[in-house]
C-alpha cells in the first residue's frame, strides 16, 4: 500500500481487532505498509489504540495479549507532557506494545507502554478521541471485557462524563503539539 501524493496525514483509529490475532492478516500488513510508506515520504501518521498497535508492529516492534484489559478512564506517567498529558484518559483494550527499536516510549503506566514516537509518528495505546456515549456504547457492546477488567460501566461513564470538556482540550493539545512538531499543515 502507497500513501497518494496528495496525504498530508495518516491517522490509524481504534478496532477491534487485534494486531497479534488479526482477522484479516492480509489487511493488517497492508496498513502496515501503508504507515512504513507514509514515514518514507515524510507523511506524519497519528496512531490511535489499535492504530498504535499496527505502528508498533509495522516498525519492527511487537503486540501481545495483556494480562487483563485495560478499560476505563488511565492515567499515564509522561516523560513529555506537552505532547502527552498525564490524562485521564480513555482506554478499551486487551494489547500490551512492545515499541519498535527505534521508537522513545513518551508514557508509560501499569498495563505498559502508552506512548511512544518515532521521526514523524505518534503512537498512543488509549483513546483521544472517545467521548463518553461511545465509551459507553463498547461497553455495553463488550460486557465480558469490562466485567475481565474489573471496570463499572456506569462509574465510568459517570468520570468520562465529568472529564468530558477536559478531555477534548487536552486531545485537541496533543493533536496540536503532535502536527507542530511533524511539521504538518494545520
Amino acid at each position: 500500500a502507497s500513501v497518494p501524493g496528495e496525504v498530508e496525514l495518516v491517522l490509524l483509529l481504534g478496532s477491534e481487532w487485534s494486531v497479534h490475532q488479526p482477522v484479516d492478516v492480509a489487511a493488517r500488513d497492508l496498513e502496515c505498509a501503508l504507515v512504513r510508506d507514509a514515514l518514507s515520504r515524510e507523511v506524519p501518521v497519528l496512531g490511535l489504540c489499535y492504530g498504535a498497535q499496527v505502528m508498533a508492529h509495522a516498525l519492527g516492534g511487537r503486540v501481545s495479549l495483556a494480562s487483563r484489559p485495560e478499560i476505563g478512564l488511565v492515567e499515564v506517567e509522561t516523560e513529555d507532557p506537552e505532547l502527552v498529558p498525564t490524562g485521564p484518559w480513555a482506554a478499551f483494550h486487551t494489547d500490551v506494545i512492545d515499541p519498535p527499536p527505534d521508537a522513545r516510549v513518551i508514557a508509560r503506566n501499569g498495563c505498559g507502554v502508552q506512548a511512544f514516537v518515532v521521526p514523524g509518528a505518534l503512537a498512543v495505546q488509549f483513546h483521544p478521541e472517545v467521548r463518553p456515549e461511545v465509551l459507553d456504547g463498547w461497553a455495553a457492546h463488550l460486557p465480558e471485557l469490562l466485567a475481565a477488567a474489573g471496570t463499572d460501566r456506569a462509574q465510568m461513564v459517570r468520570q468520562a462524563t465529568g472529564r468530558e470538556a477536559a478531555s477534548r482540550q487536552a486531545a485537541y493539545a496533543m493533536v496540536d503539539e503532535f502536527l507542530s512538531r511533524a511539521g504538518a499543515r494545520s
